[in-house]
Parts: structure tokens; C-alpha cells; sequence
């Protein structure tokens, strides 16, 4: 073989030799690159119903329809014109707020079907619309600071507010609660302020259980809390009612007291403090009610003092009401 054989077979084993070292180091460096390369934005791991760390409204969305039960907030979110939507009845939702908003300007922030339970715990909403909107009954439980240009909690069924709860309410042009009853569990306690009241219940009763306060005031012409039931007050629970405009503190259709309770009842400048439809038992509370009670129908009576060691005790000879007339 001479030199030129000997040169022409080098030069055609080598050629497709240097092709193959090519091909291997591209595609070395394509996988090492892929490899190397974080992908973009916060990740949420959806392996368990929970979801922590969430900074954006796509991600709080998103964790929530993949099933996650407790969305951990890391930033405050504009939901524009999105909501939040618990669909499947008698489930339950926990938002742990870290001291951030959850804001939006849909037809609610939350929306609850029937039977569904949320939990906020230090958050606030701010609505531009209605906040919490059930349609249903409802339980909401936690601390939470609610506003709203319509009704901040709007309710097309009963509400009852979780034990221990800690809620502020308020509505620029609608209601602080807006249900068809209301029920707070022991010691939980609702500050509701609203222009068409802080607190109508359209329907059935307000229960308040035991060691509960319900503070509800109006700075326009609307009654600071209506109730189309009855007022049920259990030993130890609280009503606050304040109307800075024209009308009464409270209108209720009846009342129903057991053990000690406390009635702080403010009218505004036409109205009274306190104001029922029927009235058939005597009864004593603690507090005041300015300008005084009036009742439509009935024989019975209430009597507000400064404390219990101040209630009429009647005597063997004097019937319940001839005691309430005692000075």
C-alpha cells in the first residue's frame, strides 16, 4: 500500500468517527443543561390536600381545584375578577392567612355550597362585591378581619360561627351578615357594622350561646340588627347594638333569655334602643337600652340593670310581674 492508499483510509475511518463524538458530546450537553436549569416560579406540592407558600392568585387557584383543604398564604393576592369556589357540598376549607389580604372584585372571594365549612385563621378579605357567600347553610370559624361594598358574609341559609371565632365585619353599602339565621358557638365573638345594618337575619333566630358577644351597629337609617325570629341569649352571652343614624338599635320579633346576660342597646334619634314585636315574659338583663324598650304585643316585661345582684326577686305573695315593678 503506498501513501496516498494509506492517507485515503485514514481519512474515511476517521470521518465517521469524528461524527459519532460530535453527536454524543450535543446530546451530553443537552441533557446537562436540562438537568441544571431550576424550573421558573414558586412550585406548591399538591402530593398531600395542602398547599403552603402561595404568592399568586394562579397558584391559590390551582391548589384549590387539584383538592388541596389548606391554603397557606406567603403574600397578599388580587383575585381580580376570580373567585374561590367550594363546590362539592359538606366539604371544608382552611386559610391560613399570615397576616395577608385575599382580595377581589368577582361576585364573592369565597364562595361556600351547602353544608361547607371555612376556616380563616389571621386573614382579612377585601371584597369588592360580596366576600363570603354561601348557598347554603354555612359554618365559618377563626379570626378574620371581612369588608365588603355589599354584604361582607351573605348567607342564602343559616350561619353558624365556629367556637372561640373572632370575626370584624363590615359593608359599605350593604350588611356586615346578611343570613336567614345566626348562630354563635360558645364564646365566639362578631363585630358587625354595615350600612343596611350590621347584622340582618331574614328568616329564623339568633342563637347566642354562652359566653358569645354580638356587637352590631349602623351609622345610616336602617336598624342596626333585624331579626325576623327570636333572640335566643344563653347564660353569659353579650348583644351590643348601636344605630348612629335615625332608627332603632335592635328590631326582633321576640326574645328568649336563659341565666344572666348582657343587652347594650343604642337608638338613634327617631327610633329606640331595643325594639320587639311581641313580648310575653318578664325578664332582667344587665346593661341599658336608650331610648327605652317598646314591644307591640304582650304582658311581659324587661328590666335593664347595672348588675344580676340587682334583679327583682319576687316573693311568695307577688306574681313575676308585679316583681319587675318593684323600684
Amino acid at each position: 500500500m503506498n501513501k496516498n492508499q494509506k492517507k485515503l483510509q485514514h481519512r474515511v475511518f476517521s470521518l465517521p468517527a469524528a461524527a459519532l463524538a460530535l453527536s454524543v458530546a450535543l446530546v451530553l450537553a443537552l441533557a446537562c443543561g436540562c438537568g441544571a436549569r431550576d424550573p421558573e416560579g414558586d412550585q406548591i406540592d399538591l402530593s398531600d390536600p395542602s398547599a403552603e407558600g402561595i404568592v399568586t392568585a394562579a397558584q391559590l387557584l390551582k391548589a384549590l381545584e387539584e383538592g388541596a383543604d389548606k391554603l397557606t398564604l406567603s403574600a397578599s393576592i388580587d383575585l381580580g375578577e376570580d373567585m374561590l369556589r367550594l363546590d362539592r357540598p359538606g366539604s371544608s376549607l382552611t386559610i391560613e392567612g399570615g397576616g395577608f389580604t385575599i382580595s377581589g372584585n368577582g361576585d364573592c372571594i369565597i364562595r361556600l355550597e351547602k353544608g361547607c365549612s371555612l376556616t380563616l385563621t389571621d386573614v382579612s378579605l377585601n371584597a369588592g362585591s360580596n366576600a363570603v357567600g354561601c348557598l347554603g347553610d354555612a359554618s365559618i370559624s377563626g379570626d378574620a378581619a371581612i369588608r365588603a361594598v355589599a354584604h361582607a358574609i351573605n348567607a342564602q341559609g343559616h350561619v353558624t360561627v365556629g367556637e372561640g371565632s373572632n370575626f370584624t365585619v363590615s359593608s359599605n353599602v350593604g350588611c356586615g351578615v346578611n343570613a336567614e339565621g345566626l348562630r354563635l358557638e360558645r364564646d365566639a365573638r362578631v363585630l358587625a357594622e354595615g350600612a343596611l345594618g350590621g347584622v340582618n337575619v331574614t328568616r329564623d333566630d339568633i342563637v347566642l350561646d354562652a359566653g358569645s358577644v354580638l356587637d352590631s351597629s349602623t351609622d345610616e337609617n336602617y336598624n342596626a340588627l333585624k331579626c325576623e325570629g327570636t333572640l335566643v341569649m344563653l347564660d353569659g352571652s353579650k348583644l351590643v347594638v348601636r344605630n348612629n343614624g335615625d332608627y332603632h338599635g335592635a328590631e326582633i320579633s321576640e326574645i328568649a333569655v336563659t341565666g344572666t346576660v348582657a343587652i347594650e342597646a343604642t337608638g338613634g334619634s327617631k327610633g329606640v334602643g331595643l325594639f320587639l314585636f311581641a313580648l310575653d315574659e318578664n325578664i332582667s338583663v344587665v346593661g341599658f337600652c336608650t331610648p327605652e324598650l317598646r314591644f307591640e304585643v304582650g304582658d311581659g316585661s324587661m328590666g335593664f340593670y347595672g348588675s344580676p345582684s340587682e334583679f327583682p326577686t319576687p316573693t311568695p305573695d307577688e306574681t313575676p310581674a308585679e316583681a319587675e315593678e318593684t323600684p
